[in-house]
């Protein structure tokens, strides 16, 4: 995954042009307008489908709408947010949570034991 930050246009494109299979890239950095770069969008297009590629963008958000979040997932019923973790796994064992398990929907990694 590769989260860009700066809108930089150069860094924006290669990131897009560097992205890995089953990669991701989230752009939260705002590029100003104006300035055209040559892109081959066949060839991005073609990498991206064959690849399982996303990018994607997203605002930043403000309190309230983290407020809303909270409070959603304060209201959502906890045995089925609870099946949503499948693995925890502790610090000391941080790159077992980078494994793909077949059965893995969401994996945390634990800073300290509740």
């Amino acid at each position: 995954m590769i989260l860009e930050c700066t809108g930089a246009r150069q860094l924006v494109l290669d990131a897009m042009m560097r992205i890995g299979i089953d990669g991701i890239v989230c752009l939260v950095g705002v590029s100003a307008p104006g300035q055209v770069q040559s892109f081959d969008v066949g060839d991005f297009n073609r990498r991206s489908v064959l690849q399982n590629t996303v990018v994607l963008g997203s605002v930043n958000a403000n309190v309230r709408h983290y407020e809303i979040g909270a409070a959603a997932l304060s209201a959502a019923d906890r045995d089925w947010l609870s099946r949503l973790i499948t693995r925890r796994v502790p610090l000391q064992r941080w790159q077992e949570a980078f494994e793909r398990r077949p059965d893995d929907i969401k994996v945390v990694i634990e800073f300290a034991q509740p």
